[in-house]
This record gives structure tokens, C-alpha cells and sequence, in this order.
């Protein structure tokens, strides 16, 4: 499954881990869309509690909603341009014959202020692609892993590639270069031979001879594994596949 997310209410969300309920899926995926998107699109700690009883499509209209609507007690009024306003109410009118979910003046918190560039911003996510909306697993778990890399290795030199992290000691001339997979593999039953001989090919070309590969922490793969291969020119390296645990998105 190496695109997440959802259609309107149809959910398609990986399971695993730590991941096996759908509220855990949930959150999951909002931490992922957190990361990818700007501070002012982020979902809060508040909008991650509707992960217990909403779909995710509903949580986005929520969220929409929240940028539109006061609550009743609140006397301040908003004017609107008419490309937004047409491009607003075309939504509302096609989310409301969507679902059954009633909006009216709803607020995550109280703490909200109305922002309709926000709320046309998450629209226009959700039309993009016919209110739905899917995030690249291969790119959100290497967003994810290079972030946590570069927050825990300040002391390194870190450059993130269009297909590759590599990580430079100062302190000596050691290379590492890590590639991602957004795969869920089995360590009792290894299909990873396209990865293998990118890890030979990498050792055989460049000055990185410590090459990781690495994958999605699962209960069929939770530990370091070794790869000893031929066709590497060198005698001095490592490849190493490696869980890497997504647990760290449920805190």
C-alpha cells in the first residue's frame, strides 16, 4: 500500500505495529499530512481527539468548518471575496449532501479564529483529487526518518537526496547512506532483491560502504539484519536492513 488516506468516508490505511486500530491509523496519518504541510494547515492536539469517533474526511470538513463558523455566542463577522466565496459555498453545499454530519457553528476549540485561507487551502486539497485525499508512502516515511535523523545527529553532516539520506561524521571520513522503503516486509521471507543489488551498486560506485535499508518497524520484521552478498569489490562494508518504529506519531 504505498498510497494512505482516504476517499470520502472510504479509508485505505496501512495496519500494523502498534497501528492495528483505526484511531491509531488516524492519527498516524494526520502527524504524516502535519509534517507536509505549513504551520497554519497543521491539525492540534484538540482536532487529533475526533479520531476516536470521526472519519478522517469528516475531521478535514471539521476542520473547514471551524475556519468558517463562530460560535453562537460570538458577535464578529468575516467578509469574504467572491472567487473564495463561490469556491466555499460550492464545497459546503457538496459536503452536506455528502454526509450526514451536522456542522452548524461547530468550533474544535474556543480558542479558534476564523482564517478563510485556511479553510479554502484544505478545499482545495480535498478537490484536487474528488474530496479525497492520499499521501505518497515512500515520501512521507523518508520525510519522517530524515527529520528524526537530523533532530538526533546535530553533530553530523546530513544530506537528504532525492532518494537517499547520507550522514558524514566530522569527527572521521565514515559514510553512511541510508535509502527508505514505504515496505512492510517479513523477515522470514526476504523479497528485497531490487534493494540488495542497490546497495551493492552504491558500495561498488561511491565512498559510502555502510549502506541501510530501511523499512517500516512491523511484527514480521523488528530487528537489525545483516546482509552478507557477493558481487561488492570492497571487503570492508555493512548492509543492514533496519526497523525503523512509527510509534513515536501516537505521543
Amino acid at each position: 500500500m504505498n498510497k494512505i488516506g482516504f476517499n470520502k468516508n472510504i479509508e485505505s490505511l496501512p495496519s500494523f505495529d502498534k497501528f492495528q486500530s483505526i484511531v491509531n491509523q488516524r492519527v498516524m496519518f494526520l502527524k504524516f499530512f502535519n509534517q507536509e504541510v505549513s504551520c497554519k494547515l497543521k491539525f492540534s492536539k484538540e482536532e487529533f481527539k475526533a479520531c476516536r469517533k470521526q472519519s478522517l474526511f469528516n475531521i478535514f470538513i471539521k476542520k473547514i468548518y471551524s475556519h468558517l463558523l463562530y460560535t453562537d455566542n460570538s458577535t464578529n463577522s468575516f467578509k469574504l471575496d467572491i472567487e473564495k466565496s463561490i469556491k466555499i459555498n460550492k464545497f459546503l453545499k457538496k459536503t452536506n449532501k455528502e454526509n450526514d454530519f451536522k456542522f452548524k457553528n461547530f468550533s474544535f476549540s474556543n480558542k479558534n479564529r476564523v482564517d478563510i485561507n485556511i479553510a479554502v487551502s484544505l478545499i482545495d486539497i480535498l478537490e484536487e483529487s474528488g474530496c479525497s485525499l492520499y499521501l505518497d508512502g515512500n515520501k512521507i516515511f523518508k520525510n519522517f526518518v530524515s527529520n528524526k535523523i537530523i533532530k538526533n545527529n546535530e553533530s553530523k553532516k546530513i544530506d537528504v537526496n532525492s532518494d537517499s539520506i547520507d550522514i558524514v561524521s566530522e569527527e572521521n571520513s565514515f559514510r553512511t547512506k541510508i535509502f527508505t522503503f514505504w515496505e512492510f516486509i517479513n523477515s522470514k521471507s526476504l523479497q528485497i532483491d531490487e534493494h540488495i543489488q542497490k546497495a551493492i551498486s552504491c558500495i561498488n560506485s561511491s565512498d559510502f560502504k555502510q549502506i541501510y535499508l530501511v523499512y517500516p518497524k512491523n511484527e514480521n520484521f523488528d530487528k537489525h539484519i545483516r546482509i552478507r552478498t557477493e558481487g561488492i569489490t570492497c571487503s570492508e562494508y555493512e548492509i543492514k536492513l533496519i526497523p525503523y518504529s512509527l510509534r513515536s506519531t501516537l505521543r
